[in-house]
């Protein structure tokens, strides 16, 4: 598992959202939620596509 670090569209927060690798081999490729909810002011964000 890997962490990445998003800021939420509302208040600016730092979300740390987990992501799996997409493969038994990969360690460039990763899986994260498509939605997700800030820990601060609970906004509904979407992680980005790039």
């Amino acid at each position: 598992m890997e962490e990445f670090g998003f800021a939420c569209w509302d208040c600016g927060a730092t979300n740390f959202i987990q992501g799996r690798p997409k493969g038994f081999w990969t360690t460039t490729h990763y899986e994260l939620p498509g939605e997700w909810t800030c820990w601060n002011c609970e906004a509904l964000n979407r992680t980005p596509d790039d």
